[in-house]
C-alpha cells in the first residue's frame, strides 16, 4: 500500500510541477507483469496545492484522498479504510524541478532509481505517464477526458468513511 501511496503523491507533485492548477481525468493503469496485464479505470481530481483524489472505479472500487500530508484509502469492498501521513513530499517537488524535457512533449523525471516518462498532447495536458516498477512491471496511466485549470471545489476532497468500516492508523 505504501508504494502505491508514494506514487500517486509523486503524480500529485509532477501535476503540481508542470504548471497544472487543476486536473480532472479519466484515467486507465494498466500494470503489465510478465504473464498478464492488469487494467484500472478510474477518475483523478487534482487541485493546488496538495489536494488529490484517484477514485477507482474498476476491477476494484477504491478511493484514495491525499490532502496536505494526510492519505486516507478506502476501500469498500474489503469495508476498511486506511489513515496515514505522508512526509516526504518535498523531496518529491526537488526531484520533479530537475526533470528534463527530453522533446516537445516528453518529459523524464527520475525518483529512487526509476524513470518516469511524462507525455504531454501538443496543447500542453498531461496525456501519459509510463515507469517501471521495482518488479520490473510496466506501468502506464492515460489520461482522457482531461480538463487542465478548471475551478474544482474543495468539497471534492473531503471524503466520509462509513462507520461499519475497519479503520487502520499507520
Amino acid at each position: 500500500m505504501k508504494k502505491i501511496i508514494v506514487f500517486l503523491i509523486f503524480i500529485n507533485m509532477l501535476l503540481a510541477s508542470i504548471e497544472i492548477n487543476s486536473f480532472e481525468a479519466d484515467f486507465i493503469q494498466i500494470v503489465k507483469e510478465s504473464k498478464k496485464t492488469i487494467k484500472y479505470y478510474g477518475k483523478l481530481y487534482f487541485k493546488k496545492p496538495m489536494k488529490i483524489l484517484w477514485k477507482y472505479i474498476k476491477p476494484v472500487k477504491k478511493e484514495i484522498y491525499i490532502v496536505d500530508d494526510q492519505v486516507v484509502v478506502i476501500e469498500p469492498e474489503i469495508e476498511q479504510a486506511t489513515i496515514s501521513h505522508f512526509t516526504k513530499t518535498k523531496n518529491i517537488i526537488e526531484i520533479l524541478k530537475k526533470a528534463k524535457k527530453i522533446d516537445k512533449n516528453t518529459l523524464l523525471a527520475k525518483y529512487q532509481n526509476q524513470n518516469f516518462y511524462i507525455y504531454l498532447d501538443n496543447k500542453g495536458k498531461l496525456k501519459k505517464i509510463v515507469f517501471k516498477d521495482k518488479l520490473e512491471n510496466e506501468i502506464i496511466i492515460v489520461f482522457k477526458n482531461q480538463k487542465q485549470n478548471i475551478k474544482i471545489e474543495d468539497k471534492i476532497f473531503e471524503y466520509k468513511i462509513d462507520p461499519e468500516f475497519d479503520i487502520i492508523f499507520q
